[in-house]
């Protein structure tokens, strides 16, 4: 039997522990729904639910899981477009518009500032001009309440960019911050690996920071570091969980925040608890972290999502 163990909104809860955002931290704890949680906080709507607010909750669960790494609007109206993160393709249109609070000055000011209005009418697309404004106005309106509710992600953002400006880049003194340490070229990791940034300097003609060399020179700024160690950090929960659970199985294949454990049929609910502990128990690098996620089992991995 394949036991399939799919670790629940775990970026998120990686960066609400790295940022020390309590307020998500307490959200995620209380096993409410997330989406529509967060969405009560970031629209200002107490008690919102997926049934009484179906498109302010779609959205705020796109930001959660989308804006975490300074996601722009335009980006984020593309993606929206193509389907984000494998959800249908959306487009906002005025009436959304309105829903998610944008007002007649906002929407003025983005079509009356040449830069914005340029970027947007250069997104691919099927529909007209009209159309794709209000889609990336209503994008835009997304990314900026997700920032304003989202204290703690901005500071750490600002802080990812004094450590690049800083020790990163050789001009600081090494430091710790909570599970992280961060020197020149380099942030070590709780399992003692590193992420690591060869050659980091600051290209004055293209005006951002880089590393690496001849054709792997890679851009590098505040949201891909903080993405980088979400990942990397969310990545040793997984591992440290495939350490524990090798004894009830084969371990196959992990996808994505899912590890896929083969067992013997007999085994399978003893193996499927095993799997949903080892991916919840408390790591030792981040003390109370409320991890969550669900395990299920079947003959084919198919049958098991």
């Amino acid at each position: 039997m394949l036991v399939v163990g799919d670790l629940s909104q775990i970026e998120p809860r990686v960066l609400a522990y790295l940022s020390g955002n309590t307020e998500l931290l307490e959200i995620f704890k209380s096993g409410a729904d997330p989406y529509a949680a967060f969405g009560a906080r970031m629209f200002g709507i107490p008690g919102m639910t997926k049934d009484s607010h179906p498109l302010l909750r779609q959205s705020a669960k796109s930001a959660l899981i989308g804006a975490n790494y300074q996601l722009g609007w335009r980006s984020f109206s593309q993606q929206l477009l193509a389907g984000f993160l494998g959800a249908p393709p959306v487009m906002y249109t005025v009436e959304d518009a309105k829903l998610l609070g944008v007002t007649q000055d906002e929407a003025d000011a983005f079509i009356s500032y040449e830069p914005f209005f340029k970027r947007a009418l250069e997104i691919p697309r099927v529909c007209t001009d009209n159309e794709i404004l209000v889609h990336c106005i209503a994008a835009k309106k997304i990314i900026d309440l997700y920032r304003g509710s989202s204290q703690e992600t901005v500071a750490f953002w600002n802080m990812c960019t004094s450590a690049l400006e800083g020790v990163l880049s050789g001009n600081g003194k090494p430091f710790t911050y909570k599970c992280l340490e961060f020197s020149k070229e380099k942030i070590r990791l709780p399992n003692g690996m590193f992420l690591r940034y060869p050659n980091l300097r600051w290209d004055v003609e293209e005006k951002e920071w880089q590393y690496g060399e001849g054709s792997n020179v890679t851009k590098v700024y505040a949201g891909k570091i903080t993405e980088n160690c979400v990942s990397a950090v969310a990545r040793i929960v997984m591992t440290d969980a495939m350490l524990k659970i090798s004894f009830w199985g084969d371990i196959l294949l992990t996808v994505h925040d899912e590890l896929i454990v083969l067992t013997d049929e007999e085994d399978v609910e003893d193996a499927a608890q095993a799997v949903k502990e080892a991916l919840t128990e408390d790591p030792i690098f981040m003390p109370g972290i409320p991890l969550a996620c669900d395990v299920s089992w079947a003959k084919r991995y198919g049958d098991a999502k």
